[in-house]
C-alpha cells in the first residue's frame, strides 16, 4: 500500500536533489540545451511548475469542502490513474510529448533559470504542505479533474502520487541534461 506520508517523503527527496544538483548552477548552465529540440534544466523544472501549480491549486480547492477524517487512508488508484501514472512514471522509456498547456513557455525557452529553480523549490514546499493537509481528509473520495479533459478524474491521493512521479521523471531528465552539460564542458 502507498500512503500520503510516502509521497511526502519522496517530495522532500525531490526538493533535496533539486537543491543539491541545480541551485548552485550558473544561469548559462540552467538554460543550456543539449539540442535545439531538447529541454534545458530550467525548462524541465518550468514544465513541472506549470503542471503542478494547476493541480495543487485544484487539490487545495477540493480539500476546502472535503470531510475531515481521524484516520489516514492509503492511496487507492483508479484505472484512469494507473494508466496516467504509467505514462508519466520515471521508468517509462518512451517520450510522451507534453500537452500544449504544460509546455515550459512560448518558443520553448526559459529566460531566467535561477528564478525558475527558486520558484520550483517554493512550489515543492507548497505541495508538501498540501500533501500533509491531505492526510487529514478522506482523499479517496475527494476528486480533482485534469485541465486536459473532465474525463480525467483522480482522487486527491492518486493525484499527489502522480504529480510526485511525474516530477521525478523530469528531475531525472534535468539530471541527464546536467550530465551532458558537463561532458560538453570537458
Amino acid at each position: 500500500m502507498i500512503w500520503l506520508k510516502d509521497v511526502i517523503k519522496d517530495l522532500k527527496e525531490i526538493e533535496t536533489i533539486t537543491t543539491e544538483e541545480f541551485q548552485n548552477l550558473s544561469e548559462e548552465e540552467l538554460i543550456w540545451k543539449p539540442a535545439p529540440d531538447k529541454w534545458s534544466i530550467a525548462e524541465c523544472l518550468q514544465h513541472i511548475i506549470i503542471a503542478n501549480t494547476i493541480y495543487n491549486k485544484d487539490i487545495n480547492k477540493r480539500l476546502q469542502t472535503a470531510e475531515v477524517k481521524t484516520i489516514e487512508y492509503p492511496i487507492k488508484f483508479s484505472i484512469t490513474g494507473k494508466l496516467f501514472l504509467y505514462a508519466v512514471d520515471p521508468k517509462y522509456k518512451w517520450k510522451v510529448p507534453a500537452p500544449k498547456i504544460f509546455k515550459p513557455i512560448k518558443d520553448n525557452k526559459v529566460l531566467n533559470g535561477t528564478e525558475t529553480v527558486k520558484y520550483f523549490l517554493k512550489l515543492q514546499e507548497e505541495i508538501i504542505e498540501t500533501a500533509k493537509k491531505g492526510c487529514a481528509y478522506d482523499h479517496q473520495h475527494v476528486h480533482t479533474y485534469s485541465p486536459l479533459s473532465k474525463l480525467l478524474k483522480f482522487n486527491v491521493g492518486e493525484q499527489l502520487y502522480i504529480m510526485m512521479r511525474h516530477t521525478k521523471r523530469h528531475i531525472n531528465q534535468a539530471l541527464n541534461v546536467k550530465t551532458k552539460l558537463h561532458k560538453t564542458a570537458a
